[in-house]
Parts: structure tokens; sequence; C-alpha cells
């Protein structure tokens, strides 16, 4: 079977581990099958299901930069921060116009601590927020550094409270969260109306196969739109290696970065990760100093050809 990438939009209503198990099902009970980062089941959207050797690339697909469209509906709170969620509150939003709101969203892009939701992910002790949230318990999660580097209201208000947004962010970030923050800062409330995740690094919901339509599709036609491995070579900074240095990687020795020759820069620009092809062998490399030199040290190493 073909390792790679494979694009879904997850339809609302559809919940992120129905399409890795819908796949696995597809493909073959031995298929692996991961992913590169949920989606809330109300949320549609690109979701990267990642095949066979793929899945150990799950950590680095998760730093790509993403860009969501929402909808924030302004006098109204739910204990989700979207409408799958009990009411809190729901009012007037008074005479709240978008300057306020151009404001308010001003505010909350670029480096910041965020409070994620109390139904989400995150571990509290050991135990999933939303497990202990669904069970009644009061849930207080910790402020994290986020990276949100566009936050803009996309056309007027509808409706007199409902706001288009498109969101640029990275790993980590919760629009349930910034949408929260939105009507707090504004002083009606604020929750999410829709949410669809437009791109994952070099993934688009453009080219995504529908999760309604993957139900239909057998191993083969399936297959045929697995994305290879070299795929990521756009996001990342990338490097071709000789055949010694090929072998090196493969030992798991680490190589200087001023003898690679570079073969892209990449849209994710970090000096942390990069990326290094050989002919049989694709390497996720760390970058450090030691001595005085910036040397890439193998995190995790991908046979491209073979069993």
């Amino acid at each position: 079977m073909r390792s790679g990438f494979l694009i879904i939009d997850k339809m609302p209503g559809t919940r992120s581990t129905q399409c890795v198990n819908l796949a696995k099902k597809i493909l073959g009970g031995k298929a692996r099958v991961g992913h590169g980062g949920t989606l809330d089941s109300g949320a549609s959207g690109v979701l990267v299901l990642l095949i066979g050797r793929a899945t150990r690339t799950s950590r680095f697909v998760m730093m790509l930069p993403k860009t969501y469209l929402a909808t924030a509906r302004l006098g109204m709170r739910t204990d989700t921060d979207d409408l799958s969620g009990e009411v809190i509150s729901a009012g007037d939003i008074g005479e709240v116009d978008e300057e306020d709101v151009d404001r308010a969203l001003f505010s909350l892009y670029g480096h910041r601590d965020q409070v994620p939701p109390a139904f989400s992910a995150v571990k509290v002790k050991g135990r999933r927020a939303h497990l202990m949230a669904r069970k009644g318990y009061d849930v207080e999660l910790a402020a994290r550094p986020v990276l949100i580097t566009s936050l803009r209201r996309t056309g007027p208000i509808m409706e007199g409270r409902d706001v288009p947004l498109k969101i640029n962010c990275h790993q980590g970030t919760y629009v349930r969260s910034i949408v929260r923050d939105l009507g707090e800062f504004i002083g009606c409330g604020a929750t999410v109306l829709s949410l669809q995740r437009e791109s994952l690094g070099p993934f688009f919901v453009a080219d995504a196969l529908s999760s309604d339509d993957m139900a239909s599709m057998e191993s083969t036609s399936l297959g045929e739109r697995i994305l290879p491995l070299s795929f990521l070579s756009s996001s990342f900074t990338s490097y071709q290696a000789s055949r010694g240095e090929e072998e090196a990687i493969a030992s798991g020795s680490p190589l200087r970065v001023g003898e690679l020759t570079r073969s892209g820069w990449g849209s994710y620009r970090t000096g942390e990760f990069v990326l290094i092809f050989g002919k049989k062998i694709v390497s996720f490399a760390r970058i450090e100093s030691e001595g005085g030199a910036g040397l890439a040290k193998p995190v995790t190493n991908l046979m491209l050809e073979g069993p």
C-alpha cells in the first residue's frame, strides 16, 4: 500500500475518528491510518489522514500553519463556545458596530496567551478536559502561548449579530477561544456559529475528498488519491542528500547544515526542523548548534522504498 497523505473535507457532524476508521476499513484492516490534527465534530474542512509510513509524520503536520473561516454569533455564550453546547446567556448586543468588532480583533492576534475551551482535548492530570466537563466537573485550564498571524472580518455583520471571520494561526490555537475572547472584549459574549478549516500547510479544502463521498469508494480508487511523502517538501526547508550523507542519515548520524545542498526554503519557516531527501529515505531533522557549527540531527527517518 502506498504511504502518504489523504486530504479529506470532513463534513459537519462527522467525527475525525470516523474518517480515520473508514479509511482503514476501505484500505484494509492492516493499513496504518492516523491524522494530522482533528477537527471538532461540528466543524468542516481539511482533515489530513496519514497513511502507512506517513503516520510517523503526525507531529510535523500538526506544526503547519492553518487557515479557518468562521462565523461568530455575538450576544450568546455557551459552555462549549459553539452551538453544540448549552446556552449560558443570550441577549441583545446593544450598539456594537463593525468598528467595535475590528478593534477587538486587532487586540487578539499575534503572540498571546489563550485559555483553551473547557470542552477540548487538552489534558488535565492525564484526563481529557472534555470528558471531565461532560461529567459536570468544573474544568479550569491554564493559558497557553499561541500565534495568530492574521485575524480579520471578511464582510459586514450579518443579521445584526453574525460576524464572518478569517483566521490564520499555528498549532495549539482554538478558534472557539478566539471567538469567546472576541465576545468578552466587546462585552456581549460570542460563540462559534460555523467553522471550516480551509487549509493546513500545503493541504487545501479545494483539493480534498468529501468524507461523504469517501464512504462509497473502493480501496484502489481511494489509494489513487494518496499524496506522496515528498508533498511536504513545499512546507519545510529541504535539502538533498548525497549517497554518503544518506547513509549517515540512515544510521542516525548528524550532518553539517552548511555542507548540505538546499533544494527549497519551504513556506513553513522554522529554524528547528528541516527535511532531508535521499533516493531511498526522507528525514525530519532538528537543527542544533554544536561547537560553533549548525548540525542537522535526524529525528524521524522514513524509507521511501521497500516493504
